[in-house]
């Protein structure tokens, strides 16, 4: 049995192995979180009035979180028979075509083409990333793999603020606005190349150890599996941290882009330059710190007492924005390193109760149901959030996830509640 970073390692698999998935892994978070740091600028670009961006990106993200929610619990089933490998293999490729194409988009109804096929790539690529860390690792480090699979995800998403201030680079060496647009999503589609090839080569090739069963009736048993109570949490606690996640990503960029142009007198570019790359460092640094802490955290302690922290926590974090009136204002990034380590932990700590409760011979379709209680998440956060960000104000969809996260929290701690009297009844059997 192989070990690395502390983390056991399962039968067969290497060190290289989990590595080149850390890698891959690098590479699906950058996907994850381009599209809402990268999408304000091209719809500027393209001519989409301001008072139609929210909507318009609640509408993009709805688009594709519908195609999350149909497909993400299909393909978590199919590759408990086909393998994770090739399911995660299909995924970065149409993920990597559809950025490629993005910014040729010159209308809405070209984006909703190209946002269709990420779609269905990504929503490949996703469950395949939280599904592999569950096969790869044994229960007892569980929590700590999915941190370091948290920690490369939060770096990953380093890369999307170092995209966002291609335009600007691109502009000053003498492109137009259009042209930067585009070389910037060319460049995105290419970091899958890199990703293709590490999972390609650099996985395991036979990545599933149970008896491979019909796929249906392998979708009907992981359908079935999620009444159990902390199988239930998790799904609740996924719907909640890739709504997080969601919210943060769509219309923080937004809220700053629009600030810039309105209140500091910022070109497009400026503004993501100067506000929106600052920003997002702010929040990624602290899901680095995040992810560390609770991937050790939720190895010492009960899963679903990790699910109650990092609920209880984002609920008031995300709840406080209501009280944000300048964006850009030196205290908020303060806040938002604190909304980072939240909403990672929330993550973390889901995906870690989930891979505890999983049966392995499920595992594929209860991680693509978990997918799905994620995707509904952050179609409520986008497609609601957009409705709420350009209808309320731009801290509703924020203040509307702390409500959420507080509602969850207050499950976990019922959840416990039922555990603890469980294991007080067979003490005093």
């Amino acid at each position: 049995m192989a070990q690395t970073l502390g983390v056991k390692l399962s039968s067969g698999i290497t060190k290289g192995n989990f590595y080149s998935y850390l890698f891959v892994v690098l590479i699906s978070s950058a996907y994850a979180g381009a599209l809402s740091i990268l999408q304000p600028g091209l719809l500027q670009t393209i001519g989409v009035e301001q008072s139609h961006q929210g909507a318009v990106t609640g509408m993009l993200g709805a688009i594709q979180e519908a195609v999350f929610i149909i497909m993400m619990a299909l393909y978590g089933s199919y590759s408990d028979k086909c393998g994770r490998r090739r399911m995660y293999l299909f995924g970065l490729f149409f993920t990597a075509l559809g950025f490629a194409l993005y910014g040729t988009a010159s209308s809405i109804n070209e984006l909703i083409i190209y946002r269709l096929i990420i779609a269905f790539g990504s929503a490949a690529m996703v469950t395949m990333m939280v599904t592999v860390v569950a096969d790869y690792t044994l229960n007892e480090s569980r929590g700590r793999a999915n941190g370091f699979q948290g920690l490369v995800a939060t770096l990953g998403a380093f890369i999307p603020p170092i995209l966002a201030g291609l335009p600007q680079k691109f502009v000053e060496d003498g492109m137009t606005q259009v042209a930067a647009q585009q070389a910037t999503w060319a460049v995105a589609g290419a970091m899958g190349v890199f990703a293709i090839a590490a999972a390609l080569f650099g996985m395991a090739k036979k990545d599933i150890t149970a008896k491979p069963e019909p796929f249906w009736l392998n979708l009907k048993k992981g359908a079935a599996v999620g009444k159990q109570p902390k199988i239930a949490l998790s799904y609740g606690a996924a719907f909640i941290s890739r709504g997080d996640l969601a919210v943060t990503g769509a219309f923080m960029g937004l809220w700053l882009t629009q600030h810039g142009i309105n209140n500091l007198n910022l070109t497009v570019s400026e503004a993501m330059a100067q506000l929106v790359m600052p920003s997002v460092i702010m929040v990624v640094l602290g899901a680095a710190v995040g992810a560390i802490l609770m991937g050790l955290l939720a190895d010492k302690i009960n899963r679903v007492t990790a699910v109650s922290i990092a609920s209880g926590l984002a609920g008031v974090i995300y709840t406080s924005m209501f009280f944000v009136s300048d964006p850009s204002a030196d205290w908020v990034k303060a806040l938002l390193f604190v909304m980072g380590i939240a909403e990672i932990s929330a993550f973390v700590s889901s995906q870690a109760l989930a891979g505890e409760q999983a049966p392995e011979a499920q595992r594929g379709a209860i991680f693509g149901f978990f997918g799905v209680a994620g995707a509904i998440g952050i179609l409520v956060g986008t497609a609601g959030g957009g409705y709420l960000f350009s209808h309320i104000g731009q801290s509703a969809p924020f203040v509307l996830f702390g409500i959420l996260n507080l509602s969850v929290w207050v499950w976990s701690l019922w959840v416990r509640a039922k555990d603890q009297q469980v294991l007080q009844g067979v003490t005093n059997v």
